[in-house]
């Protein structure tokens, strides 16, 4: 004799399938936005001699295309701010990565020096959003910055007032302490990762400067300055093979390691240590 169901028994029923449904999908993926530094008219840090001349914006864009992979890989959701060379304005980067709820926002650059001899003008060194008074990191978000066009420039110096009370609440904010402690992975996987390569660069370590492309971040964001282009152990090492492959699995193993000890007492241990210059 069969069995027949009333809609009483069958609306329930249905219900319950679908809330054990819900509570059984796939968690939201961790979404990383990755701005390769510059891009179209806006060059970058410029290397030449002779016939050879490279471009802080296609150095960047390599290395963000490698870094991309290898997170999709890790099974990440991740965007580029641009994808081939074209120039995007500063507020537009991080406007994109709140729009689309990032967890993380890296911006992917070069760093340079008037004077390539110099013993210190090589390393990579990672960077969290903040006012500083060392004077390289003032220069070199100054070189950073020099993307912003006459009109925006105009209105800096009115804005600062703006900017320092931006500035007084993201003391208070918690991705400054998830910044920094998402800086403190990049920077040591990036240094671990190199050192075994000859051309190993030197540990610059974690800083803080006003970069505009930080500026307007809703989530734990960093600046990599992946190695100086005028040098020419770093510049080497980034247009490697070996060298992109250490750096971008480098960075993708920090992100993930970022993700997977946050809210951990792992986590708060990696803060403590973590020291900013």
């Amino acid at each position: 004799m069969g069995f027949r169901f009333s809609k009483k028994i069958i609306v329930p029923l249905l219900a319950l399938i679908l809330v054990s449904a819900s509570a059984w999908s796939a968690p939201r993926p961790f979404r990383v936005v990755i701005d390769p530094g510059h891009g179209g008219a806006d060059l970058g840090a410029i290397y030449q001699k002779g016939s050879e001349r490279l471009a802080e914006k296609d150095l960047t864009l390599l290395l963000s295309q490698q870094v991309a992979r290898r997170l999709r890989a890790r099974g990440f959701q991740v965007t580029l701010t641009r994808d081939d060379d074209r120039e995007v304005a500063l507020p537009t980067r991080t406007a994109l990565a709140n729009k689309l709820n990032a967890d993380v926002f890296l911006s992917i650059h070069m760093n340079s020096t008037a004077n390539p001899s110099s013993a210190d003008a090589v390393g990579i060194e990672t960077y969290i959003l903040n006012g500083t008074s060392d004077a390289s990191s003032k220069r070199l978000a100054h070189l950073e910055n020099s993307v912003l066009g006459e009109s925006d420039a105009a209105h800096d110096s009115q804005e600062n007032l703006d900017v320092a009370l931006i500035l007084k609440d993201l003391q208070l904010d918690a991705n400054q302490g998830e910044s920094k402690r998402l800086a403190c992975h990049v920077q040591s996987q990036l240094v671990a990762s190199t050192m075994g390569n000859r051309l190993s660069p030197r540990n610059r370590g974690v800083r803080q400067a006003l970069f505009h492309v930080l500026l307007g971040a809703d989530m734990p964001s960093v600046l990599v300055e992946a190695g100086f282009i005028s040098n020419p152990q770093d510049r080497s090492l980034v247009l490697s093979t070996r060298g992109q492959t250490q750096m971008s699995e480098a960075i993708a193993a920090a992100i993930d390691r970022f993700r997977l000890q946050k809210g951990t007492a792992e986590a708060r241990s990696t803060l403590s240590r973590c020291q900013v210059r």
